[in-house]
């Protein structure tokens, strides 16, 4: 099925990309483009692109912070040069985007003031986010759907909900088939009676889409639940992680480390992670757990540990950056992830490519992968502590859990996934010729 795609060409449409890594989804995105670019070409169009942009064959890369230099055409300068009215606002509401980072919503009823900036000055800052995400949203629809008559393309692969608008504009501008790639849903983040803005995006991008590829079969379970009805077009594609070599080291304090690695929001389940906590230290104390990650809950979690007298037992670090991660997780004795509902949970797969046995919840795409990992209801803090405490005391457990999970990495690989992908290509290539 490949060498019938190989002169074919994808264009794919992102926004986290190494080395502007916010959570997952720049990893995901950069392991499938890798992956990919040995079947097909490549086109990514992202809103930052810079000399530290990862270079590679078979995929060129455009950042609409510099789209002039590479589409000089009249049309092009006319927009760039039109301008954007921004409401820049005296209140606003935050929640965690897809990847972790803080969205800040508009409310209508609050006073704004009015600046207005190019289209071109848009996408200057190499800022993934920020409080004008709304505006940089519109501009690259804007943009993309105009560079988008300057290219040729086959297949449209969008990643996730800040481009699913771009791409529906594109596979009705251009006809060409549309791939819906769902890292995460909006009834992950806000929860399942989630109708807002960003729930009727997804919505609309999953009924326009030829194919919808969510992270795994939780997810895609949740899109027959709470967005369409038929699960027919709807593939679901697991994550993986690069197999580099790691290296693992002994940590100098004492006790025992238990490592949790995300954002600090309420789709990660913080209480059910503190009531695990106290249940845990309650039976065995000569351990420490390693709280990883910023977010709108984290104020709260601390004070909350304060006020329970668990403060010992934790360290928070705040947000880290890849080295540090790859450093704690190389410490680390046992990986807990209690989330409420996590689509798949990267995190997890890298715990144990470092050799790190795993509790995770049962709400989760990692749980589907990792086969010996302890798993519990994310309500089920009890078991959760069992999970942990059993695992603190067996050493032996800890390592028969580790060498099936090192099995089980062998069979996940982003060229297995991008293998699934490329087939779905081919499908929906074949279905749109004349």
């Amino acid at each position: 099925m490949s060498n019938t795609i190989q002169n074919k060409t994808v264009l794919i449409l992102g926004w986290e990309y190494p080395p502007r890594m916010v959570g997952g989804l720049a990893v995901a995105t950069y392991g499938l483009v890798e992956a990919l670019r040995k079947h097909l070409n490549v086109i990514l169009i992202l809103p930052f692109k810079d000399d530290e942009t990862p270079v590679l064959d078979n995929v060129t890369v455009y950042g609409l912070n510099e789209i002039e230099k590479d589409f000089p055409f009249d049309d092009v300068k006319i927009l760039l040069a039109s301008t954007i009215s921004v409401k820049k606002m005296g209140k606003l509401s935050y929640y965690p985007s897809v990847s972790g980072a803080d969205v800040i919503d508009i409310l209508d009823d609050t006073e704004y003031l009015t600046k207005s900036y190019s289209f071109y000055d848009a996408f200057q800052s190499d800022e993934v986010y920020g409080w004008s995400l709304w505006e940089k949203l519109d501009a690259y629809v804007e943009i993309v759907t105009l560079i988008g008559e300057h290219l040729q393309f086959d297949v449209i692969h969008c990643h996730d909900w800040l481009t699913y608008r771009t791409g529906i504009e594109l596979k009705r501008k251009f006809i060409k088939p549309l791939v819906v790639h769902v890292h995460a849903l909006e009834t992950d983040r806000v929860g399942p009676s989630a109708k807002n803005e960003i729930y009727e995006l997804e919505k609309s991008a999953i009924i326009h889409a030829d194919v919808v590829m969510p992270v795994s079969h939780f997810t895609k379970k949740q899109i027959v639940k709470y967005y369409v009805n038929y699960p027919d077009n709807i593939v679901p594609i697991h994550n993986a992680v690069n197999k580099e070599k790691v290296k693992r080291w002994k940590h100098k304090i004492p006790q025992k480390i238990v490592t949790f690695l995300g954002r600090i929001t309420a789709q990660k389940g913080p209480g059910f992670l503190l009531e695990t906590i106290r249940k845990v230290v309650s039976e065995y104390t000569e351990v420490r757990f390693a709280i990883a990650g910023n977010g709108d809950m984290l104020a709260s979690l601390i004070n909350s540990a304060a006020y329970q007298e668990l403060s010992r037992y934790i360290i928070f670090t705040g947000f880290i950056k890849r080295p540090e991660v790859n450093a704690l997780l190389s410490t680390s004795d046992i990986y807990f992830m209690p989330s409420v509902s996590e689509p798949f949970g990267l995190t997890a797969l890298e715990a144990a490519h470092f050799q790190v046995p795993c509790v995770l919840t049962k709400q989760s795409g990692a749980a589907e992968v990792l086969s010996a990992a302890l798993t519990a209801d994310y309500w089920d803090t009890d078991l959760f502590a069992n999970h942990i405490i059993t695992l603190l005391k067996d050493e032996q457990m800890c390592l028969d859990i580790v060498e099936q999970s090192n099995k089980d990495l062998q069979n996940i690989s982003w060229g297995h996934s991008a293998d699934k992908i490329v087939f779905e290509y081919a499908k929906v290539i074949a279905k749109s010729k004349p």
